[in-house]
């Protein structure tokens, strides 16, 4: 590929945020986010934010969010909605209700690292930060976008997704530069749209009839274990009865980076449906511990539904070739069955 592709780690040296750069410059980084400082004279074009505030803020917003991840009920609910929007709301809310979510570290007093990935770039809003921590526990990037959609809203984070094995996120213009954001409908310099090429993945992961596109690359490992899963699930049931899954995208909440190269990295959730439907001759269809767990039921008669909530990032090539995805993971939320 002529397109400059350098790894993600190396990409992280731009701007690591230390505990002690956070309580330096945290609280005034906040205001000059939610504009309450004039402008500076400089071209529209650049970041509204120094590195160091823009890292400060990501910083602050991770920690917090680390605090409240585990926290049930409406009090959980409404302690993350004060740090998270959008997906990444959507799917920490979703996480503490199965009791998924990680619980809060044993200390907090030392925030995680965040490093600076990139911003949006000009002066009006939506304002956007990118940036990425390490989970030292199984050496798996986590990219986080941070938004502010209004002078008065300050920043909260959007979304949040796992790297995967291999994948690499091309470089995004420096953070004093900024980045321009991309409407989900925009295709110019691309060979697709954003919102044509999550949807194009979607319909290239259902089964088991998967509508294959030129837009995108399913040999993701994410694709291809899902592909490995649905097929294996298939094999088991056999005569027994059938599984079929769909992925329909949810881009309420979809944010999308122009790329250093040109091209752009898209953020994004798809809500899957995988349906258990028994053959006429099957008595009873035997589930898993875990899809039983969140069914209520061991067996089923007829039908059985889950729901999972996927949260993914995908790159698009500059001009033509295929968008791949850099990072994906799935929680599954929801359950029923007759």
């Amino acid at each position: 590929m002529s397109r400059r592709r350098t790894a993600l780690q190396t990409r992280l040296v731009l701007c690591a945020v230390t505990a002690s750069a956070l309580l330096l410059s945290g609280c005034g980084a906040q205001g000059a986010l939610v504009g309450l400082h004039p402008a500076p004279p400089e071209a529209s074009t650049s970041a509204p934010l120094d590195a160091e505030g823009a890292g400060a803020i990501a910083t602050r917003l991770l920690s917090e969010a680390g605090a409240v991840a585990a926290e049930k009920g409406k009090a959980g609910d409404a302690a993350r909605a004060e740090i998270l929007a959008g997906d990444a709301l959507t799917v920490a809310n979703a996480a503490s209700a199965r009791g998924a979510a990680e619980p809060p570290p044993e200390t907090l007093q030392v925030p995680p690292e965040a490093t600076l990935l990139g911003q949006s770039q000009g002066r009006e809003w939506p304002r956007a930060i990118l940036a990425a921590t390490l989970d030292e526990s199984t050496n798996v990037q986590v990219l986080h976008v941070m938004m502010s959609t209004a002078p008065a809203e300050p920043f909260r984070i959007v979304s949040q997704v796992s790297m995967l094995a291999g994948s690499e996120l091309p470089a995004l213009a420096a953070p004093s530069e900024g980045a321009p954001m991309l409407a989900m409908t925009q295709k110019e310099g691309l060979p697709g749209s954003p919102e044509e090429v999550v949807k194009a993945y979607a319909a290239a992961l259902a089964h088991p009839k998967p509508t294959a596109s030129a837009l995108v690359t399913t040999t993701d490992p994410f694709a291809v274990a899902l592909k490995a899963s649905a097929d294996k699930q298939s094999k088991d049931l056999g005569a027994l009865g059938t599984l079929t899954q769909t992925h329909t995208p949810d881009l309420k909440g979809a944010v999308s980076f122009r790329l250093a190269d040109g091209g752009a990295v898209t953020f994004a959730l798809m809500r899957r449906t995988d349906t258990y439907k028994a053959s006429a001759k099957t008595k009873e269809l035997t589930l898993p511990a875990d899809l039983a767990a969140v069914a209520g039921r061991r067996a089923v008669t007829s039908t059985a539904e889950f729901g999972s909530l996927e949260p993914i990032a995908m790159v698009l090539p500059p001009t033509a070739g295929a968008a791949e995805a850099i990072a994906a993971t799935d929680l599954l939320v929801s359950g029923k069955g007759r």
